[in-house]
């Protein structure tokens, strides 16, 4: 009877350490949506700042800056990227 209650409390503890980490892994993740969102917001006032300044005035190498720019905001880092 001893032995299944240790048996029972080892299960319990292994669960909570799963319980941990899995609240580190949500606080890493929101800390990561969080940097997501800058970074839209970061790209949206330049967007912005672009629009008003009227920058682009179709000169090739401006456009092909422009086309990087989207480019490299659209692409999305995939395993230790």
């Amino acid at each position: 009877m001893f032995s299944l209650i240790r048996q029972i409390l080892k299960k319990a503890q292994s669960f909570d350490g799963v319980y941990e980490r899995l609240a580190k892994i949500e606080a890493q993740l929101e800390r990561f949506e969080k940097l997501a969102d800058e970074n839209e917001s970061l790209w949206q006032f330049l967007d912005e700042q672009k629009e008003a300044e009227g920058i682009w005035s179709g000169n090739v190498d401006e456009f092909q800056d422009e086309f990087s720019d989207i480019i490299v905001r659209n692409m999305k880092p995939y395993g230790d990227a």
